[in-house]
């Protein structure tokens, strides 16, 4: 048998395409920074809602936001920013949120200044109220946060730092998708009494050598006049004709003690009102059977008096959460000789905004 040997030959060859390069050499370089690097910056900043997006009025710029109307209970808002830095964000070391009073509105009256004089008890008047610190959000949250919901449900809430732009800030390649920017938030109480006005929130971002940047705006506290009482009725008791009854309140709000005591709950002064009606006494011509007064507080001076079915504004202010005793006086000047009771009725009280106390030049 002849056996057939078969040889394989294998050629090697070299491609060479003319002009394309297939690698780069590209130059680096640095210079030693011995100044502590450059300021961060306040991209964006806004309050909102414990959700971070939402206010009590959309439609207008900025926040807006009602107190809760309830003694002790309070208002938990969120407090957002957006922060870069050009020495990357590594070297953010915090965020703050310094929130400051309303200007030129006095929280109380501070007892110690002149009788003719209005002022602060500490507090109001502009003063930094509190400074918290804010958490940083993930990428993906502050994201969805800021351009997704703020962007599209609220637009108009943020206000916006060094020309920045929803554009600049959520595009593909924006400072929130590169992560050359975070979001930053934190949640905030406002109690029920703290009074309403425009309130100064400033952000301010620290680096790690203490050089800082900062953005404030401002959030509205709506207004909102709300009492409250620890009392349903009022009972006259026995009442003799042409003879006045007083019927006393207290200061202790407790219900149930048969003493009267009324509270702000509101995030304004009050001026209260009162009306009641005849409690089916009638009228002798044109004149009721019977007449009213009431005042808050204990002054004979406080003392107002009111036909029924009229609206009276009682002298004694409500100041900011303050609680008072509320006493009402009944004259009945003749009894129906056609009907002999039983004698009852309904009252009503409001209350009325008036202006806030006012602060001292030198607060």
């Amino acid at each position: 048998m002849k056996k057939v040997l078969i040889a394989s030959l294998v050629f090697a060859m070299t491609f060479v395409t003319s002009g394309v390069a297939t690698a780069a050499t590209v130059q680096t370089d640095l210079t030693a920074d011995t100044s502590g690097g450059n300021a961060p910056f306040v991209q964006a900043k806004w309050e909102a809602n414990i959700d971070k997006w939402s206010d009590d009025d959309a439609e207008s710029a900025g926040a807006q936001f009602n107190p809760t109307g309830v003694k002790d209970s309070n208002r938990t808002i969120s407090i957002c920013t957006i922060v870069a830095d050009p020495d990357g964000v590594a070297d953010i070391n915090n965020v703050y949120a310094d929130v400051f009073w309303p200007e030129g509105i006095a929280v109380g009256p501070d007892h110690e200044k002149l009788p003719s004089q209005t002022g602060s008890t500490g507090a109001g008047c502009g003063l930094l109220m509190q400074e918290d610190e804010l958490s940083v959000l993930s990428k993906t949250d502050g994201i969805d946060l800021f351009c997704n919901k703020v962007r599209h449900n609220n637009n108009g809430l943020p206000t916006f730092g060094n020309g920045y732009t929803y554009d600049m800030i959520c595009k593909a390649d924006g400072t929130l998708q590169k992560e050359t920017a975070k979001v930053y938030c934190v949640e905030k109480d406002l109690s029920y009494e703290d009074p309403a006005g425009m309130y100064t929130v400033w952000a301010v971002a620290q680096d790690k050598n203490g050089k800082q940047g900062t953005l404030s705006n401002q959030f509205e506290y709506l207004p909102l006049a709300a009492i409250e009482t620890d009392f349903s009725n009022v009972n006259y008791g026995s009442v003799r004709l042409n003879t006045e009854k007083i019927i006393n309140g207290n200061l202790e709000f407790l219900a149930g003690d048969g003493l009267a005591t009324i509270r702000n709950v509101g995030n304004t002064r009050v001026q209260v009102s009162v009306e009641q009606d005849d409690m089916k006494l009638g009228m002798t011509g044109s004149v009721y059977n019977v007449s009213y007064k009431a005042r808050i507080g204990n002054m004979e001076s406080d003392w107002k008096p009111y036909a029924p079915y009229e609206e009276t504004p009682l002298m004694d202010l409500l100041n900011l959460s303050e609680t008072d005793e509320i006493d009402f006086g009944i004259t009945v000047h003749k009894f129906p000789p056609n009907y002999a009771g039983p004698y009852t009725g309904s009252m009503t009280l409001s209350a009325t905004s008036v202006e806030h106390l006012t602060c001292n030049p030198q607060d």
